[in-house]
């Protein structure tokens, strides 16, 4: 497993709205302390329902049975797509050797990164799929 200084790191989620469907985009929603177009992105970690059921906001988490079904796309703050549709099965740490995806540091704006779904296969309207930032604010 590799150790990893973590300066911060965020709970995060794009939430399944509507029938899920293939190809649409479920973008990351807002967290208010990372809405800034400051936030350094530098690793992540993905969770599916074996790791963490519910999130603190009582949300359904996707099953692990999902966790080659889905992908994800960071993107920066010019809009640019830094890491794109990557199969969110990599970064689930008790998949991967227990390492964490570390990043070229980049600004990102949460709120245009987003997961879309290759199958829609035993997920659910209204779960989210939950990933954990490790970021670190410009200037601090």
């Amino acid at each position: 497993m590799n150790n990893l200084i973590i300066k911060r790191s965020q709970l995060v989620r794009a939430q399944i709205t509507g029938t899920p469907a293939v190809g649409n985009k479920y973008y990351f929603t807002d967290v208010p302390n990372l809405s800034r177009n400051n936030v350094i992105l530098y690793g992540f970690e993905v969770f599916t329902a074996t790791q963490l059921a519910v999130t603190p906001q009582n949300e359904t988490v996707i099953p692990a049975s999902a966790n080659d079904q889905v992908t994800l796309t960071w993107r920066d703050n010019n809009k640019i797509e830094f890491v794109y549709q990557m199969p969110i099965y990599t970064a689930i740490r008790s998949l991967n050797g227990g390492f964490i995806v570390l990043l070229k540091p980049r600004i990102i704006n949460l709120t245009d990164s987003y997961i879309q779904l290759t199958s829609t296969t035993g997920i659910s309207s209204n779960e989210v799929v939950a990933a954990n930032i490790y970021y670190d604010i410009v200037g601090e």
